[in-house]
């Protein structure tokens, strides 16, 4: 693999100052879109109840009403998520146990375990970490169309665990990888809002760890990420 990632002090501070924006941005623009979202909520439950729906198309169209506002709520939870770390709740965790844990509930396949460290423990946020390896595993998926091996492993090395994702994907050219952890850089088009890899970063250095990316155009990814062992 080559092209590793590197930051200067300049570039993390204008990173930090556009993240303090777009949060902001995001906690107006959310809470009027809740205000929009929860009027219509008012109206699909009105027409439900009011309404004798016996044509099957208008039923149909009732459900993909009150889908959409299911979906459009979680979107914008999710916008807020992006933009706003919380403060962490740390708990004795293993980091396979996070990792198993967003396969479960993503549903996502070809992930394949290389060893297994268990009695390693790190003290970590639980839902913030599953977040973190939720945003590397999906764009591992999304680099190979899923269809694909991810290898994940898991080892000790000095005061550290490190959790090293590999995949077999598309890769990354230097000029994707050069900003790949900057705020609302994509290249997923109108699929993303390019905050997935920012706000990992943020997580994983609230836990005094770090992130390393190695990509190779056609040939891959390999993704590192660090946070402190925790010692009996």
């Amino acid at each position: 693999m080559i092209n590793k990632k590197t930051y200067n002090l300049t570039k993390k501070q204008l990173n930090e100052e556009k993240i303090k924006v777009l949060s902001k941005f995001a906690s107006v623009a959310s809470h009027d879109l809740k205000n929009v979202v929860a009027s219509l909520s008012n109206v699909s439950y009105y027409l439900s109840k009011s309404l004798k729906l016996e044509n099957e198309t208008q039923q149909k169209i009732l459900s993909l009403l009150s889908t959409g506002i299911v979906d459009l709520n979680k979107r914008i939870s999710e916008i807020l998520d992006m933009t706003r770390v919380k403060q962490l709740t740390k708990t004795k965790c293993g980091l396979q146990d996070i990792i198993l844990k967003d396969i479960s509930e993503s549903q996502i396949d070809g992930i394949v375990f290389e060893n297994n460290l268990i009695s390693a423990k790190a003290y970590v946020d639980f839902d913030r970490m599953k977040q973190v390896f939720f945003n590397i595993i999906k764009n591992a998926t999304d680099s190979m169309n899923n269809n694909g091996i991810i290898s994940v492993t898991i080892a000790a090395s000095n005061d550290n665990i490190l959790t090293t994702i590999v995949d077999r994907g598309q890769g990354m050219d230097e000029e994707t990888l050069e900003n790949c952890f900057d705020p609302m850089f994509s290249t997923k088009l109108a699929k993303s809002i390019g905050m997935g890899l920012t706000v990992a970063r943020q997580i994983i250095e609230m836990h005094d760890g770090s992130i390393d990316i190695s990509s190779e155009y056609q040939r891959g990814t390999i993704v590192v990420v660090s946070v402190p062992v925790l010692k009996e």
